[in-house]
């Protein structure tokens, strides 16, 4: 009996040391087949393999670190904490596991747990460049940008082939500081290491996009045009002129063609806290220029000055534009140099004043809604003298009230747009001959060609009804007034356009007096400072 029990006991035993030997021979030959499965890069198959390995040794910290690693690959950071947790905290400990670790713990936003491991990187002095890396990337999300820079800076000194990488995340870091000078510095550095990365394809753009916000941001801009164009039917002011402004200037529509020269001067100011608030203010002053080759008594200067306190929310933003205007018509010939090219004597012809709340709705980053009502005041000069009309019912001076409703539509990354609007006017006139109410569509679209050349195409219709009986044709009055531009503008440089643009003016109008056609084609440079 006893032989028996000694037999069966040293079975036992040898059963025993050969499942020991078995099983640590299947570990070894599943993470065997996961390495080969993992070289090849079928890291599918490789993850099946290790999780099979870490089954049969839990306590194995190589096959733990390359599960966790797997699952890393296949962009899984949140199975792969644990697997790296044990290769880093198992013996023997592996040491590139902590940086996967902390890698993994900051893509999960588990920041607290990767400063653990960071201190403990750095303490044991692990990797410490790719640390720093870490480090700063960790520091960003939390938005402690000036410590993610010092780290970042720190990881180029220990590594100069992390110079490129952390560049781009110092330039990131200084963009969100909105240090944007700092930040496109530091993008124009990094492209300039190695142009033909994946990494300065991106700086390129974040370059570009700062160099717009930063064109954007300039508190003050001046624009300078300069032009000239040919006028079939010269015309100081499309479909209100009249043959009863004064006697001695019998018609706004001249009936005579003409060529001219015309300059433009646009000034504008940004508040500066408007970059950084959501208040904002611009003020805008402009003047425009005709000056006629033989029909000088059609000389035209037009200034405006605009300005327009703000408020941006999320998606929507109030503004609230203050508009003045004066309008000088040359309505004498001079034979010397400074009365020809002179407005400020006896030449006023309209003044104007008024207001336009404008409401803008970012429906997306495509459309925009806008939503406005206008409030104007008109003056107009309507003698020689500057003193009161001819006749009392031509007298133009009056109010106008108008509201509108318009859509954009946005596209080509934002260079080519299609743009709708509607605005219905009341007009009420001092004169009985100058009261109306107006229905106007307006079209306008831009389409990027090329990088450099845009067409544009914009058309306006206006369907005016005059609420009276005309005192002299004793019919009221109806104006319908359809004006379509074509142009291209091609960009000579970032600061320089020039523009040629052809426009067809028809005014189909129940009275002849004031029925008329116009061609106007011009080409126009424009320099921006």
């Amino acid at each position: 009996m006893k032989n028996i029990y000694s037999f069966l006991r040293h079975v036992y035993v040898f059963f025993f040391i050969v499942m020991f030997f078995t099983g640590i021979a299947y570990a070894e030959s599943s993470f065997d087949k996961g390495m080969k499965e993992f070289r090849e890069e079928n890291y599918e198959e490789a993850l099946r393999y290790f999780q099979d390995a870490r089954k049969v040794d839990p306590k194995s910290t190589t096959a733990a670190f390359y599960l966790g690693l797997t699952y890393k690959i296949l962009e899984d950071p949140v199975s792969a904490i644990p697997h790296l947790r044990d290769a880093v905290t198992y013996t023997p400990r592996i040491k590139e596991a902590l940086v996967e670790l902390i890698d993994a713990l900051i893509q999960t936003d588990k920041l607290e747990e990767a400063k653990k491991w960071i201190e403990v990187a750095e303490k044991d002095k692990i990797t410490l460049a790719r640390v720093q890396f870490l480090k700063g990337i960790g520091l960003l999300k939390e938005n402690k940008y000036e410590d993610a820079i010092a780290a970042f800076e720190k990881a180029k000194q220990l590594d100069k082939n992390l110079t490129q990488a952390a560049d781009f995340q110092i330039a990131n870091a200084y963009m969100r500081l909105g240090k944007l000078k700092e930040s496109q510095k530091r993008f124009q550095s990094l492209i300039t290491i190695d142009p033909k990365s994946d990494l300065a394809g991106y700086a390129r753009d974040y370059e570009k996009a700062i160099t717009e916000k930063l064109e954007a941001e300039r508190p003050f801009r001046l624009s300078l045009g300069l032009g000239y164009k040919y006028d079939s039917n010269v015309n100081a002011r499309p479909s209100t002129g009249t043959v009863f402004d004064n006697p001695n200037y019998s018609s706004l529509v001249s009936g005579q063609e003409d060529y001219a020269l015309n300059a433009t001067i646009r000034a504008t100011y940004i508040a500066p806290f408007s970059f950084k608030t959501p208040y904002n203010l611009a003020v805008q002053y402009s003047l425009y220029l005709d000056r006629y080759m033989r029909r000088d008594d059609y000389n035209l200067a037009q200034q405006s000055l605009s300005i327009s306190p703000g408020y941006s929310f999320t998606r929507v933003s109030l503004t609230l534009p203050f508009i003045f205007g004066y309008t000088n018509l040359q309505r004498e010939k001079g034979d010397d140099f400074l009365n020809k090219f002179s407005w400020w004597e006896d030449t006023k012809y309209l003044k104007n004043g008024g207001i336009n709340p404008t409401m803008r709705f970012m429906v997306n980053e495509k459309n925009i809604l806008e939503l406005s009502y206008g409030y104007m005041i008109n003056k107009y000069y309507n003698t020689t003298d500057n003193t009161t009309p001819r006749d009392p019912n031509e007298d133009r001076d009056g109010k106008s009230n108008s509201g509108s409703i318009g859509w954009t539509y946005l596209f080509k990354e934002g260079n080519g747009l299609l743009a709708l609007r509607y605005t219905y006017t009341v007009m009420d006139t001092d004169g009985r001959n100058w009261s109306y109410n107006e229905n106007r569509f307006n079209l306008s679209f831009i389409y990027p060609l090329t990088k450099n050349i845009k067409l544009q195409y914009s058309s306006d219709a206006a369907f005016t009804k005059y609420k009276f009986e005309h005192t002299t044709f004793n019919i009221k009055r109806r104006d319908d007034v359809f004006t379509n531009s074509l142009g291209l503008t091609y960009s000579i440089t970032k600061n320089m356009d020039v523009t040629g643009q052809y426009s067809f003016i028809r005014d189909n109008c129940n009275i002849s007096t004031y029925d008329y056609k116009r061609s106007v084609a011009g080409i126009n440079i424009e320099y921006r400072l």
